[in-house]
């Protein structure tokens, strides 16, 4: 059954989307008839009517984007709610059961509990623990963080708010990964529950944060899922630092921009978001994907999809910039960065085969339309490049006949328009740039100058943003041109688990990701001004970037140099220098657990700690039937216990052995007092 849904201003809603995409295609189209007018009038009708399309594809993404932002700005001024959904009071009461989900995949386990234990202490402070509980959902694939995961799990247990549980389960076969582990919560205890808050491992959100959103899904039947705005915080290495404080400036105005013309119809980010677990249950039934992988399988990037189906049954999904205190941490290098892109690119690339489905609404459509082109864009961009720079040569290597074969009383001179392509050139730069000096107009107006580093500060950061941006935009261009070649070719990117920590990148390493991206660089830079030498400084941002791309890459991976560029006031974002409670919090907690020796703990301790070893078998029926294994992974993993408990061997288990032991009660049971007899 579809739900009684709200009426939402329809005429409004036309309108808006009208603005935003009718001022879109527009500008595109006068900008496309002046593109026209500036190609070389010698260029071969192919080579035309390419750079045409080439043309409208990428700047067509600029306009967008560009006028998506505008529109932001504009309400950011106003200081709005976005229109059409219910604001309840303050003083509302909650009369629903929410779960916090925490679906986790080899993750630092003292960081995920840390940050669940602030959640915790922070909805004690608004008084309403008792209408929520935690889960900790594990696909965790290494022994000994399972092991880690039911330690801290159990320390934190203790000490929970009066009222409120959190509960562990890990799951011995990850099925469709994130989605399949949150469908399992769903068969399993989704009907207890009104609605889930569905976090990443490195999510926080405040407690009022939390009970707003709750208190807006009671107010609002119809919704299926109200997402937050996740801000990037806790990284100190440059490079993560420069992506906090875009966030904080520019994240904004596009959020604001995007929920101007999406309304009811928004978007899911796949964490920090509240979802009706009836509506999520009811038509989030995801599919298997016909084929082998990259494009077959599991979803990768199942929230699009998910919203996509809430919407086509009948619910509203809403994308709120009014939600603050939403917040996350993001890559620390740029390769980890890169490497995260690569599995959000396969994601959206399966999205092809999706996009036309049955019964979605259209603006879902143009919600998948938007992923895929935001990875298109660059090979777009690399070719639209190749081809400006084909014709460029092509003029020096074969000059134009000015005196055709055929008789004719003048020569002809091929028209070349520079003005005419360097006034494009700079104003698709103006349609990018521009935006972040909006962000930062709402930035200054909206945070006292103590807690941004001074409005200098802010100020020299943005254009130092800018500049790093404009280093780093060949190299992901290169990157995710790569990544798009690699799917097409059927390279599937796997599931791995992603680095959080601020160790940085070694020079090897990065040398070995930019070696190409270096040498196609110089090599390009060589040709240009040998042979184009007019395009040398135009080029200049690219070939730059691409030549210093190793150097780039290491140096801003390092912890130091952000930690020197917060010192001076580049990059301070309000959340340093007045911590919000529940980032202190959680900073305590995971103090509390370092101290108490937590970090140390692994496969071993199942056997030397009585209690690890009572809930650890306590805990296997909850986690579901034990996998296959071999009978000697197992007798080895016995024998390798034997001596660990007799003389003192340190137990180096392989993976499969470790498991094994671990999924037998009776070698754990036996071990255990074994260890209790020989060390009393």
């Amino acid at each position: 059954m579809k739900p009684q849904t709200i009426a939402i201003n329809a005429s409004q809603i036309k309108r808006r989307r009208v603005k935003i995409f009718g001022i879109t295609l527009l500008c595109t189209l006068i900008s496309t008839l002046k593109w026209m007018e500036v190609i070389p009038s010698d260029a071969s009708w192919f080579t035309s009517v390419l750079m045409i399309v080439l043309f409208v594809l990428t700047f067509g993404w600029i306009s967008l984007f560009f006028w998506s932002s505008i529109f932001g700005f504009c309400e950011l001024l106003k200081g709005k709610n976005v229109p059409g959904i219910i604001w309840p009071d303050d003083n509302s009461s909650i009369s629903t059961k929410t779960a916090i989900l925490m679906p986790i995949y080899n993750e630092n386990p003292l960081e995920v509990f840390s940050n669940l234990a602030a959640i915790a202490q922070s909805l004690k402070l608004t008084g309403q623990q008792q209408n929520y509980d935690m889960f900790v959902l594990s696909d965790t694939t290494n022994p000994d963080l399972w092991i880690k995961e039911e330690a801290v799990w159990l320390a934190t247990k203790e000490n929970m708010p009066e009222g409120m549980n959190l509960y562990y389960r890990r799951r011995a076969q990850n099925t469709a990964r994130k989605s399949g582990n949150i469908e399992d919560f769903c068969s399993k205890w989704g009907a207890l529950y009104d609605f889930m808050v569905v976090l990443d491992a490195d999510s926080l959100l405040a407690g009022k944060t939390i009970v707003t959103m709750t208190k807006l899904m009671q107010a609002n039947e119809a919704t299926g899922i109200i997402q937050a705005p996740p801000m990037c915080i806790n990284k100190n290495s440059l490079f993560a630092r420069v992506q906090q404080f875009a966030g904080k400036v520019y994240g904004p105005i596009v959020s604001a921009g995007l929920a101007y013309w999406q309304l009811g119809d928004s978007n899911y980010w796949g964490h920090n978001a509240i979802i009706r677990t009836k509506a999520f249950m009811d038509c989030c039934k995801l599919p298997v994907l016909k084929g082998k992988a990259p494009f077959g399988g599991p979803i990768l990037s199942h929230d699009f999809v998910e919203a996509a189906l809430i919407r086509r049954g009948g619910w509203n999904a809403w994308l709120l910039p009014e939600l603050t205190e939403s917040y996350e941490e993001c890559p620390p290098t740029l390769i980890d960065f890169a490497l995260r892109d690569r599995r959000w690119c396969q994601g959206n690339m399966q999205h092809l085969k999706i996009v036309t489905a049955k019964g979605l609404n259209p603006i879902s459509r143009v919600h998948f339309t938007i992923g895929i082109m935001s990875y298109l864009s660059s090979p777009l961009w690399l070719c639209f490049l190749l081809v400006g720079l084909s014709v460029a040569l092509g003029r020096n290597f074969f000059p134009p006949e000015y005196f055709p074969k055929s008789y004719t009383l003048f020569p002809t001179w091929p028209i070349f328009d520079k003005i005419g392509i360097i006034s494009m050139f700079a104003f698709s730069i103006f349609m990018l740039i521009f935006p972040k000096f909006l962000g930062l107009v709402v930035y200054l107006k909206q945070n006292k100058s103590s807690t941004i580093g001074g409005y200098w500060g802010a100020i020299k950061s943005v254009v130092a943003e800018i500049i790093f941006s404009a280093l780093s935009a060949p190299i992901m261009m290169l990157f995710q041109s790569k990544f798009v070649w690699d799917i097409f070719t059927g390279h599937d990117s796997g599931w791995k688990s992603q680095n959080r920590d601020d160790t940085g990148t070694p020079w090897t390493i990065a040398w070995q990701r930019h070696k190409w991206h270096t040498l196609l660089g110089i090599v390009t830079a060589v040709v240009v001004w040998k042979y184009a030498n007019g395009l040398f400084w135009w080029m200049s941002p690219i070939t730059v970037g691409l030549i210093l791309s190793i150097p780039f890459s290491f140096l801003s991976s390092k912890e130091k140099l952000g930690l020197w560029a917060k010192r001076h006031n580049y990059f301070v974002i309000p959340e340093e220098v007045n911590k919000p409670e529940v980032l202190q919090k959680a900073h305590e907690y995971l103090l509390f657990l370092e101290k108490n020796h937590l970090d140390d703990i692994d496969v071993k301790n199942v056997i030397t700690d009585n209690e690890l070893n009572a809930l650890h078998i306590l805990m296997l029926p909850v986690n579901g039937p034990a996998p296959d294994y071999k009978r000697s992974d197992l007798k080895n993993a016995e024998i390798k216990l034997e001596n660990f408990i007799r003389y003192n061997l340190e137990p180096v288990f392989t993976k499969d052995e470790a498991f094994a032991v671990l999924y037998n009660e009776n070698s754990l049971k036996n071990a255990n007092l074994m260890y209790n007899l020989e060390h009393k």
